[in-house]
């Protein structure tokens, strides 16, 4: 008896590899990001930047923590800034995002700009501070700076680099004027808005009366037509001698 060889099964088709889609950063995410890096760029201003003494108007030297909205205005005024264009970024408009955009851009390089510089001259950065709290305008201080004037650099860049991505990944975002072409390129449904509700809300959007369209002479929601079929013929008049 001689043994069987096994039947060869059909080989599966390969699956073709589906392409990968490019990742795309999405408006909402983009909103998120920059409203998140704004918001840390105005809370950075609440914490002490600068550790300065100075004397008071008695010759008392008075110890003076500087807020980081003191030290440098500009950068909270900058991030409210940014918070705005942020938000600004959600709207669906297509030219929007070349004006929002470079805000987010210039309001990160600034308030980057203002923090360094508190950062390399505390002094500067603390002299109005001092002279409100001692009475003394002028006076010699000595200031330090915390590492909060550096930390803030991180989301002041970072706002200045999702400004960039809305330049150059808003493109991609869908606008508004998509969604009312299409709207306006779909073919407009016509029918007795007294049967159909759908039409009905077709005619007001067409700026219709639709009790009107409804109750129009030979329209099919005119009561006063009733359909009795053929009309009779008339009898023709018998011919009289003359």
């Amino acid at each position: 008896m001689s043994a069987q060889s096994p039947t060869p099964r059909p080989a599966r088709p390969e699956r073709s590899a589906r392409p990968e889609r490019p990742v795309r950063l999405s408006r909402r995410a983009t909103v998120l990001a920059a409203t998140a890096a704004s918001a840390l760029l105005a809370g950075a201003t609440r914490t002490s930047w600068i550790h300065a003494t100075a004397p008071d108007l008695t010759g008392t030297v008075q110890q003076v923590e500087v807020m980081g909205a003191e030290a440098a205005p500009a950068v909270l005024a900058l991030s409210l800034a940014a918070i705005a264009a942020s938000l600004a970024t959600s709207l669906s408009s297509a030219w929007l995002r070349f004006l929002t955009g470079p805000v987010l851009i210039a309001a990160g390089a600034g308030a980057a700009f203002a923090a360094y510089s508190a950062a390399q001259a505390p002094q500067d950065a603390a002299g109005s501070a001092v002279a409100s709290a001692t009475g003394v305008l002028g006076a010699a201080l000595q200031a330090e700076a915390t590492a909060w004037p550096l930390l803030t650099l991180i989301p002041a860049l970072a706002v200045a680099v999702v400004g960039v991505l809305v330049l150059v990944v808003g493109r991609t975002w869908p606008t508004g004027s998509r969604y009312r072409s299409a709207a306006l390129a779909a073919p407009a449904r016509r029918g007795d808005p007294a049967e159909d509700p759908a039409a009905a809300w077709d005619a007001l959007t067409r700026g219709e009366d639709p009790s009107i369209l409804s109750n129009e002479p030979g329209g099919a929601g005119d009561p006063d037509i009733e359909d009795d079929g053929p009309e009779p013929p008339v009898p023709e008049r018998p011919a009289t001698a003359g």
